[in-house]
């Protein structure tokens, strides 16, 4: 017996059991059925924990025998990701052949698109985070199953695509997937008779029987066609002229260059009056690149995932300011609660402070559910920076942002209530050295990659003209949660308006940002290139475990600042690395770090910034390498620098 026989052995399910929850597959516990075989509904109790779970009987005559069936069974007992659907169990032998999964309870996606009552409940928001969990679940199967494995599936479709009580995606059926080498070169695929489902099958790989990871991306750009127009990819509908299928639809629409007000067109009317025309746009721009008919020009999952989730971003964003002016009211915190959670600003509940403000811990009373939180108390005559960072932070949304809980403006008090971050700053961590110890090399990456995500976020997510650059961006400015996930903060000198075109200048400068500033912004730090240098320098404080604003030296040498210090040294790099972390990093991982942060801080003027898009990807790419796993990550058709190809630790 092999070994994969050993592993699966203990997914067995007794045939007796299966009959006794299907009762002998009896016709009403039949939920689907295919060309493969019958799909039942059924209760497992002692395998499943008395869970309901879907229970697929394969039609020997439609599938391809025994081996065909192990295949199956050995690749999907190996998934562990929430957007593919969960493997339970399996029976086989001469004349049975079954795969028994979770149930998902609100069906199939195509069944809510075709149920006008199941499709208006829901929401754009709702379908951006269906897309969003299919695209994690797939760049799972292409890149998640470890270095060298890779699952092309074959038959993407809305079909396959199942909804849990939460409406969180649940990729399914496998039957007509193929494992793949992940590492051998993209030009290398698998030889196979060109199967699928007609209109979501990828052209290329229909006329050349050639299968690659961007034939699975071309089905799922359809079904993200599906999710906006509201229409099915085989159903017809009336176009300019003639009956017309979707895809023929985008194309006379893309093809033709037609205007931006006639994307209107292709809006599920269920949802207009409800969608954010930004947001719909980037959708259906990165749903158009998927579908593109050069392999090369279609996105990786990663782009398509950061693009699904702008759009999420931009929607969000649309939700909530038209009721933010009125609602300003509903964040209000009473002075006595504030005064009342600080013991009246007590001086043990002061947790540090700057030039304008003091911040101080406290828990609120019951009607804010006890929450301990971290109060912004402006000194008097700061108006200026307390209303410019309360109309700000009003429009945050976004996990790696310190969320907003509420303000306080009675009398000459000014205050803003966040949420507490208990692992405190990132500065703290890398200044004291019990806490720069425990925090790993992993969790540091991720940190990175948290603080490079919400800087995006203000740089682009809030939509056009709306562009926030922070303007004090330093480790003092990314706190750390209980799951150490990055929270950016203090954004009274931030500045909100149309790119590199801040509509205010404020008459004061942080304190202590010289060190996370290119001197070309000595008199200009409200631009995103600004923002890019400080978080390249919060990069290089990580890898090093120094800090900007302490001059430190390398054995002999003469003690510079942290950013002179990596320049000059970085042919040889590895005498600057943290001694904590020198055995955690993996040597391309290393690679793709430094080459991002160097990056960062050695460009010249605001034409040769590299992008956030970019840098988020080379770091994403770093954590690949390294083996982390992170909700995005971009490493295929990643390049390094020619000049770092060989470098060592």
């Amino acid at each position: 017996m092999s070994s994969s026989e050993v592993n699966l052995e203990k997914y067995r399910i007794p045939l007796e059991e299966i009959i006794h929850a299907t009762n002998n597959f009896s016709f009403d516990t039949l939920i689907g059925d295919g060309g493969f075989g019958m799909v039942y509904k059924g209760q497992l109790s002692k395998h499943s924990q008395n869970h309901i779970v879907a229970i697929k009987r394969l039609n020997q005559d439609g599938y391809q025998g025994n081996n065909e069936f192990l295949h199956e069974l050995e690749m999907v007992s190996s998934f562990h990701h929430p957007n593919i659907i969960s493997f339970i169990g399996y029976y086989n032998d001469a004349n049975e052949m079954i795969l028994v999964y979770e149930y998902a309870a609100n069906g199939s996606l195509d069944h809510h698109l075709q149920n006008p009552n199941k499709r208006r409940c829901m929401t754009w928001a709702q379908r951006l985070k269906i897309c969003l969990g299919v695209a994690r679940g797939l760049k799972y199967l292409h890149s998640g199953l470890g270095e060298h494995m890779r699952v092309i599936h074959r038959d993407m479709k809305s079909a396959n695509i199942l909804l849990d009580e939460n409406l969180d995606a649940k990729i399914c059926d496998f039957g007509l997937s193929r494992f793949g080498p992940r590492n051998q070169p993209d030009s290398e695929v698998l030889l196979t008779k060109a199967s699928g489902t007609r209109f979501y099958i990828d052209p290329i790989y229909n006329e050349r029987g050639r299968l690659w990871k961007e034939s699975d991306v071309y089905s799922f750009g359809v079904v993200l066609f599906e999710m906006s127009s509201g229409m099915l990819a085989y159903a017809k509908c009336f176009g300019e002229t003639k009956e017309q299928y979707l895809m023929d639809l985008v194309r006379s629409y893309y093809e033709d260059d037609q205007k931006d007000d006639e994307l209107e067109k292709f809006i599920d009317p269920i949802l207009k009056g409800h969608v954010d025309m930004k947001s719909f746009r980037m959708f259906n721009e990165i749903a158009y690149e998927c579908v593109n008919l050069s392999l090369k020009e279609r996105p990786t999952m990663e782009r398509i995932i950061r693009k699904i989730e702008q759009a999420m971003d931009l929607q969000n964003n649309y939700a909530t300011s038209s009721i933010t002016t009125r609602n300003l009211e509903s964040f209000r915190i009473p002075l006595n609660k504030i005064n009342l959670a600080t013991e009246n600003f007590k001086a043990n509940t002061c947790i540090g402070g700057g030039r304008f403000y003091a911040m101080y811990i406290g828990k609120l009373s019951n009607q804010w559910e006890n929450r301990l939180v971290a109060i912004k108390r402006l000194k008097q005559g700061e108006h200026e920076y307390f209303h410019n960072e309360l109309h700000i932070i009003l429009s945050f949304h976004h996990q790696n942002i310190i969320p907003f809980i509420g303000y306080c403006d009675e009398g000459n008090e000014m205050i803003i209530v966040y949420e507490y971050a208990t692992n405190g700053s990132v500065n703290d961590h890398i200044k004291d050295p019990n806490k720069r110890s425990s925090l790993t090399w992993a969790q540091r990456l991720k940190i990175c990659i948290g603080a490079a995500r919400g800087l995006e976020y203000l740089h682009s997510g809030l939509g056009e003209d709306n562009d926030v650059v922070h303007g004090n961006f330093k480790s003092e400015n990314v706190l750390l949660d209980k799951n150490f996930e990055a929270k950016i903060c203090d954004f009274h000198f931030s500045i909100q308006g149309p790119i590199n075109k801040p509509s205010i200048r404020h008459n004061k400068k942080p304190v202590d940002i010289e060190f996370y500033m290119n001197p070309i912004f000595e008199e200009s730090i409200f631009h995103k290139e600004a923002d890019v240098y400080s978080l390249g320098m919060i990069l290089v404080e990580m890898f090093s475990g120094r800090l900007a604003n302490e001059p430190s030296s390398l054995g002999d040498d003469k003690p510079q600042y942290l950013g002179d210090l990596f320049i000059r040294n970085y042919s040889e790099l590895d005498r600057l690395i943290d001694p904590l972390i020198r055995d955690q990093i993996n040597s391309t991982c290393y690679e793709a770090f430094t080459e991002i942060a160097y990056e960062c801080i050695t460009f010249y003027g605001f034409g040769g910034c590299p992008t956030m898009e970019t840098i988020i990807e080379m770091l994403e790419a770093a954590a690949d390498f390294q083996g982390i796993e992170v909700i995005s990550k971009n490493v295929l058709g990643l390049k390094l620098n020619p000049k770092l190809q060989n470098k060592k630790i």
